[in-house]
């Protein structure tokens, strides 16, 4: 996964973001005003977008990202919902390494790592059966 955020005039912001996942990879873009805020929630847009590209499954749906301070780090929360499994809720939070963005992609897959995993584990099985 790589994610980065491009500066763009009238202080607009492109974020995108790779994924790869079981031999397939897509990039997916967001744009919109560049405040770190918008950014982030840009990042988790395009990782979800980049998420059903290369899983083809149905979509999470978005519900927030925070950034906040604790325990001497910077550390940023998703929350997602999974309208297949009744509204289950799945929250991501991963400490920022390098960048905001980056942090915000790396929270949107931790959030959905486990979903996707046991669906492409149940997909193998059918396959198999």
């Amino acid at each position: 996964m790589a994610a980065r955020a491009e500066r763009q005039p009238g202080s607009r912001v492109r974020v995108s973001v790779e994924v790869a996942f079981e031999g397939q990879s897509h990039v997916a873009e967001a744009e919109g005003i560049g405040t770190e805020t918008i950014e982030i929630r840009l990042a988790a847009l395009a990782t979800l977008d980049a998420i059903r590209q290369v899983t083809d499954t149905p979509p999470f749906r978005f519900v927030g990202i925070k950034s906040m301070h604790a325990f001497d780090a910077d550390v940023i929360l998703v929350a997602l919902r999974d309208p297949e499994m009744e509204g289950t809720r799945y929250i991501g939070a991963v400490p920022v390494r390098t960048t905001h963005v980056a942090a915000a992609a790396a929270a949107v897959m931790d959030a959905t790592n486990r979903v996707l995993f046991r669906r492409a584990e149940e997909d193998d099985t059918a396959e198999t059966a």
